[in-house]
């Protein structure tokens, strides 16, 4: 008998870590599995590398240095995503964040000029008591930086990869030569109908 209880233990110990290996092994696979989008961690990350990258670059720097501030217009993402939309807050978003962090950094190397939609766009509201100042026609940005999504999705019934390359851009307007450029890539996999 004490035979029996101790093969019914070690045959209940063994299916018991059967039973755990399994189910940690769902838990590894469906957390591996990830929507494949652009989020807000790449948002953050991507912006915080690029704004980086701008600020320091030894040729930004040099025009900063013979000719002041650099007067930059923002422009909306390009998107040019397969399978997906960037709203147009988004668009906006991932360019005004890079912006923003250089305003906070190093307010006295940039002068963001507001871009001429957003400026009319605002006057449409009717704000009271704001000032929107001269109209865009009335200074003249020398740059714009601008980027472009582009993505490449792959996928099956039960997998969806995605690779994507988000460039930005420092341009000059007045003679089109790019002043800066920076790159984010990231690619993301999803297990799909793991549990289905």
């Amino acid at each position: 008998m004490r035979r029996v209880f101790h093969l019914l233990s070690r045959v209940g110990a063994v299916a018991s870590a059967i039973l755990l290996e399994v189910l940690v092994g769902c838990g590894s696979a469906v957390s591996s599995g990830q929507n494949t989008a652009l989020n807000s961690d790449d948002l953050k990350k991507m912006t915080d590398q690029m704004a980086s990258e701008l600020a320091t670059d030894p040729r930004v720097q040099a025009e900063i240095a013979k000719n002041g501030p650099l007067t930059v217009v923002c422009e909306p993402v390009d998107n040019e995503l397969t399978g997906e939309i960037l709203p147009h807050g988004e668009e906006e978003a991932y360019t005004a964040r890079v912006r923003d962090l250089l305003s906070q950094k190093d307010p006295n190397q940039f002068t963001w000029i507001m871009n001429r939609d957003e400026f009319y766009d605002l006057r449409g509201h009717e704000l009271d008591n704001v000032n929107l100042g001269p109209a865009p026609e009335a200074i003249q940005p020398r740059y714009a930086l601008h980027a472009t999504f582009q993505s490449l999705t792959q996928e099956d019934d039960e997998h969806r990869s995605s690779y994507y390359l988000c460039i930005y851009r420092l341009t000059d307007l007045d003679d089109r030569v790019e002043l800066w450029s920076g790159r984010y890539e990231v690619k993301k996999a999803e297990v799909k109908g793991f549990l289905d």
